[in-house]
């Protein structure tokens, strides 16, 4: 079983991208995968798919969902922010604390 993120995305822009995270067999077809990921959406939001073509949520994307590296690339994009605002002044580093006896 592969996690895939099914995303979709409002054509006019109006409205922000949704998403949902779905389990299958890697075998399985793009179109199955977006069919699922769509039809797990509408549950949670109540939708019929007269509403996905009311608000315009025609065009899905769909990636490999890997939560590992996902948190590694937050991680890293954090410390980068984090050393940015430390040396340009807006943050302070924080002091270490001392452990007294």
């Amino acid at each position: 079983m592969t996690d895939y993120q099914v995303t979709l995305i409002c054509t006019t822009g109006e409205y922000k991208p949704v998403s949902a995270i779905v389990s299958v067999e890697e075998s399985t077809a793009r179109t199955d995968i977006i069919i699922k990921g769509t039809n797990k959406i509408c549950q949670k939001r109540l939708w019929t798919a007269a509403d996905l073509k009311k608000y315009h949520y025609i065009k899905a994307k769909i990636r490999v969902y890997d939560k590992e590296k996902i948190e590694a690339e937050n991680k890293a994009r954090y410390e980068a922010i984090k050393e940015a605002k430390y040396a340009s002044g807006e943050w302070k580093r924080p002091k270490k604390s001392e452990k007294k006896a």
